[in-house]
C-alpha cells in the first residue's frame, strides 16, 4: 500500500487496513447439537442474511472433549451442528454467523472509533461492531479417515470459536455387510489439553456400497469476537 492505514500484530500479521475485509457477528445464539437417531434441531439462516456469510461455532459447556461437524439443510434454509456417530446425547453450541464489515446493517448510533474504507469506498473495518479476531490458522488436506489436522495448542479455551463452514463430507468406508460408514470433517474442542483440531469421523451409518475417503481440504480458522 502506498498510503492509508495498516494495522499489524506482534507476530507480523496484517489486522486492519484498506485493502482486505474483516468479518464481523451478524448474527448469533445458542442451540443443541444433533446426533443421527435422535432428533435433528435447525437453527435458520435470517431472512435478510447476505448471501456470503460464514458459520463459526464452539461447545457452550467449556469441558472434556466435543466434536462438532456443520450440516447444512439443503434448501438453504438452516443447519445443524452434528456430533460423532454413536453418541446418544446432545451439547448446546454457541454458533455465530459472520459476514464482511461491508455486509453489516447500518449503524444508526454510531459511537466513537474508528471506520476504514477501501478504494472502491466499501467499508472494511468497524469498531462499532464485534468483529472476529484470528488467533490461529492452517490449511489442511485430510486424505484418510484416520488422519488429523494441524492441532492448536492454547492458553485459554475461553470464548474461543472455530470455523465450521467449508467442505465437510470425506466419503464413505464399508464397515460390514450391511453397512458403510459416511466420514466428515469434525473440529475437536479438548478443553481438557486445551487444544483444537479437524479430523475425520464417521457421522452416520449407510446402506452397503463401494466408496473412499478423501479430498477434505479444510481451512481451520479459530478466534474470538470482540
Amino acid at each position: 500500500m502506498s498510503y492509508g492505514i495498516q494495522c499489524i500484530n506482534e507476530s507480523g500479521f496484517t489486522q486492519i487496513d484498506a485493502t482486505f475485509d474483516n468479518v464481523a457477528v451478524f448474527a448469533s445464539g445458542t442451540m443443541s447439537s444433533s446426533f443421527v437417531g435422535g432428533t435433528i434441531t435447525k437453527t435458520s439462516i435470517p431472512a435478510n442474511t447476505p448471501a456470503d456469510y460464514l458459520i463459526f461455532c464452539k461447545p457452550n459447556s467449556a469441558s472434556g472433549t466435543q466434536r462438532l461437524t456443520l450440516a447444512a439443510f439443503l434448501d438453504g434454509s438452516g443447519f445443524t451442528f452434528f456430533t460423532q456417530y454413536g453418541t446418544t446425547s446432545t451439547i448446546s453450541v454457541d454458533w455465530v454467523i459472520a459476514v464482511r464489515s461491508r455486509d453489516m446493517p447500518a449503524n444508526n448510533n454510531p459511537d466513537f472509533g474508528l471506520e476504514v474504507y477501501k478504494q472502491n469506498t466499501e467499508e472494511a473495518f468497524s469498531s462499532n461492531n464485534q468483529n472476529f479476531r484470528c488467533l490461529q490458522v492452517s490449511f489442511d488436506v485430510i486424505s484418510t479417515n484416520t488422519q488429523s489436522g494441524s492441532t492448536f495448542t492454547l492458553d485459554s479455551m475461553l470464548n474461543i470459536y472455530s470455523l465450521m463452514s467449508g467442505k465437510t463430507l470425506l466419503g464413505r468406508l464399508p464397515v460390514s455387510q450391511q453397512n458403510s460408514a459416511l466420514y466428515s470433517l469434525f473440529v475437536e474442542f479438548n478443553f481438557t489439553s486445551k487444544t483444537i483440531k479437524a479430523l475425520g469421523a464417521p457421522v452416520a451409518l449407510q446402506s452397503p456400497g463401494g466408496g473412499s475417503v478423501g479430498g477434505g481440504y479444510k481451512t481451520n480458522l479459530i478466534g474470538v469476537f470482540a
